[in-house]
């Protein structure tokens, strides 16, 4: 039985292909510019934001392939605990990486295994990065 990538990113399937999992892509189509929105205004910290947008996408793409395991990943940056965007223009991209520079800063990374629309398995971890 093949994995389900709950994904279209080229990157993570390369990763899967690199270790020989046998996978399907199955994009799972979130707005994940509407959850994020929806989780910050309810006081969602990045790491919780990261972890809901794996699941999310797993479950999701999993009730559409019942006995499948379906894999959705998610990744965000953090900067003084504050949930940094993909830029939108060229000058928005230029700030960021102005705020970025010569600070502290996280790659928060999450994964999530689901099977029948229910998550069966995740994790989450970070990784402290200075530019």
């Amino acid at each position: 039985m093949n994995l389900i990538l709950a994904s279209k990113s080229g990157v993570r399937s390369e990763i899967l292909k690199k270790y020989k999992i046998n996978h399907d892509v199955v994009p799972s189509n979130v707005d994940e510019d509407q959850v994020k929105e929806s989780l910050l205004s309810e006081g969602a910290n990045p790491s919780l934001i990261s972890k809901n947008l794996a699941e999310l996408k797993s479950i999701k793409v999993s009730n559409k392939y019942p006995n499948r395991l379906v894999l959705g990943a998610d990744s965000v940056i953090s900067l003084n605990n504050t949930l940094i965007n993909k830029p939108k223009s060229r000058e928005e991209a230029f700030d960021i990486l102005k705020d970025l520079n010569n600070s502290i800063h996280y790659l928060i990374s999450s994964v999530c295994i689901a099977v029948n629309g229910a998550m069966i398995w995740n994790y989450s971890d970070q990784s402290k990065l200075k530019m």
